[in-house]
């Protein structure tokens, strides 16, 4: 086989040997998509990531295969600007604190009406007891009693 694709996830591991690049490629960028890392072995014997293998690819095959542009995904997570002006009000802080008391004092209203409200009543009979629930099958009796009238029932 001309490539080969290895696929790696947690303690799962994949491979597929292929002649044709493209279907390799395909089988690569899904399960890339998925959250293998993926690696490709070429005719070569060379082990690439998918990235690296496409440009080869579209190095090897300019006329017919251009590689598919990848978003970029950012690796690091921008922290705050601690050189600019603040953009906050200071008194922005004290009209946050009175609304989350509005707010509490909406949802305290609101759970004092539901307890207003008519309640239904549930006898203890429709719950079952731990002894039913952890009882034993039907007694011998009521199963010799369900076997003669089945075959009084079959006479």
């Amino acid at each position: 086989m001309a490539y080969t694709m290895i696929a790696e996830r947690e303690s799962q591991k994949i491979r597929k040997q292929r002649e044709s690049a493209l279907i390799v490629i395909a089988n690569a960028q899904v399960m890339e998509a998925e959250g293998w890392q993926v690696v490709i072995t070429d005719e070569d014997g060379n082990t690439l990531p998918l990235a690296d293998f496409e440009a080869t690819l579209t190095q090897k095959f300019s006329s017919w295969y251009k590689a598919k542009s990848r978003p970029v995904v950012p690796t690091t997570i921008p922290g705050p600007n601690l050189f600019g002006e603040s953009a906050a009000d200071p008194a922005e802080p004290e009209a946050v604190v009175a609304a989350e008391l509005a707010a509490e004092q909406v949802e305290t209203a609101a759970a004092a009406e539901v307890d207003e409200a008519e309640v239904q009543e549930i006898a203890e009979d429709d719950f079952e007891t731990a002894e039913t629930a952890n009882a034993a099958p039907a007694e011998k009796v009521e199963r010799d009693e369900i076997v003669i009238e089945a075959e009084a029932m079959a006479d």
